[in-house]
């Protein structure tokens, strides 16, 4: 059988003459593991490893790689992720079992088509919209701007919900880790808004934990919104108003206005009232007990006395 090879940071990446692709990388002492990777959007995934067998050194090995040609099909290689339907909203992640070899076929056929229809979304949600369309996703609400960007929030409990950005590559959503803000509505209140949303269709698969890096470099990408890659020398390219990973996140419009700031006062206001009464009221439920014990003590002593 004809393959080719290529070189990837420390993966050994072999294509067949069918067009399947398989990697393969050093471990331990003369021996190696390898598996089967696919490719979808920009990004190559490399699934967990289904084999183990010796091997060369591990110097050898990496002289061996250096011979190779570098992996430049892709921008982005991902090894560690976990990747669901979006219509199901399973939180088994696909790709794993005897399934996957099909499930890695079909996400294939639909990259470029959905690619495409997303690039038409976009352009409609911009010309059409003037603030935001929410969509329901599971437990997250994804929200796209009148820009075309995309983000995601999530209630998280006493009074705060998580919020992040998300980018589509492929025919995956891919949420980026979020940080922690003030909710004025009540959990319930929350599920119940989320349960009244259309269901998110742009893409077949969402994605909440990976790690995705530049297969240029080998450097983790921070965010897959920004087309920004690192050079040969390591350095970075400048990019106006960047910030790092999960940072500056705002599911606000982007348009600031006064109304905003009121809005999150109130929002702080009422959630410091909340724990306040809460505060008080178990002083008094306290205060209670202490009587009613103190109480009964005396009751029981005058009696002893009498």
């Amino acid at each position: 059988m004809q393959y080719t090879a290529y070189r990837l940071g420390e993966y050994k990446i072999i294509k067949d003459e069918h067009g399947d692709l398989w990697w393969e990388t050093h471990i331990g002492l003369g021996s190696s593991k390898s598996g089967k990777c696919f490719i979808n959007g920009d990004i190559l995934f490399i699934k967990p490893s289904d084999s183990m067998g010796p091997g060369f050194l591990k110097g050898e090995f990496l002289d061996h790689l250096d011979k190779l040609p570098k992996w430049e099909k892709t921008k982005y290689y991902c090894a560690s992720y976990k990747i669901r339907e979006s219509k199901s909203g399973s939180r088994k992640p696909l790709f794993e079992g005897l399934d996957s070899r099909l499930q890695d076929e079909a996400i294939l056929k639909d990259g470029s088509t959905q690619r495409e229809t997303a690039e038409t979304e976009d352009k409609l949600v911009k010309a059409d919209t003037t603030d935001h369309i929410s969509h329901k996703l599971g437990r997250y609400e994804i929200i796209e701007k009148n820009m075309g960007q995309l983000f995601w929030k999530s209630h998280s409990g006493l009074g705060t919900l998580k919020a992040g950005r998300c980018h589509i590559k492929g025919s995956i959503l891919f949420l980026e880790p979020g940080k922690t803000e003030l909710s004025s509505p009540q959990k319930r209140e929350f599920i119940q808004q989320l349960i009244c949303l259309p269901d998110w269709r742009r893409t077949k698969y969402f994605c909440t934990n990976y790690a995705i890096y530049y297969s240029k470099t080998g450097a983790i990408c921070r965010r897959l919104g920004d087309e920004k890659d690192l050079n040969g020398t390591g350095t970075k390219n400048a990019v106006a108003n960047h910030k790092t990973h999960g940072g500056g996140i705002n599911i606000k419009p982007i348009i600031v206005n006064k109304g905003d700031t009121k809005e999150k006062l109130k929002a702080l206001f009422s959630f410091c009232k909340t724990w306040v009464m809460l505060i008080l009221k178990s002083l008094f439920g306290c205060f209670q007990i202490v009587y009613k014990v103190s109480r009964a003590i005396i009751d029981k002593w005058t009696r002893f006395r009498d």
